[in-house]
């Protein structure tokens, strides 16, 4: 079923789920749900300098992504929270959230065209 091994992994959701189905659905569907707040906010915090609501954003999605095994976003989501929190490295936050949200679209994309 899942053609993008490297972009995700279920067994997480499938082990606390016993492999109910119908679980997964919606907690993919969640995550979708949660993609238009989490894109906007982060653009708005991220244009207004508003770092440690930026840094709330991304901590905030973390637990979603780390449930569906979306390793290679979680990265940019740890990195976006440590700099807006520490307010360190900001000129590369512009780069990290626009990788994270290319991704999450991605991820999306997938989750649409496998979890019909």
């Amino acid at each position: 079923m899942n053609e993008n091994p490297a972009k995700f992994d279920l067994a997480f959701l499938n082990k606390i789920s016993g492999g109910d189905q119908e679980f997964i659905k919606e907690m993919i569907k969640t995550f979708k749900e949660m993609v238009p707040e989490f894109i906007e906010n982060s653009r708005k915090y991220l244009n207004e300098g508003q770092y440690e609501s930026l840094s709330r954003e991304a901590h905030k999605f973390i637990p979603g992504v780390s449930f569906l095994g979306i390793k290679y976003l979680e990265n940019d989501l740890s990195l976006i929270e440590d700099y807006s929190k520490k307010q360190k490295n900001t000129d590369e936050l512009p780069a990290l959230v626009d990788s994270a949200i290319e991704k999450v679209l991605e991820i999306v994309g997938i989750f649409d065209k496998e979890f019909k």
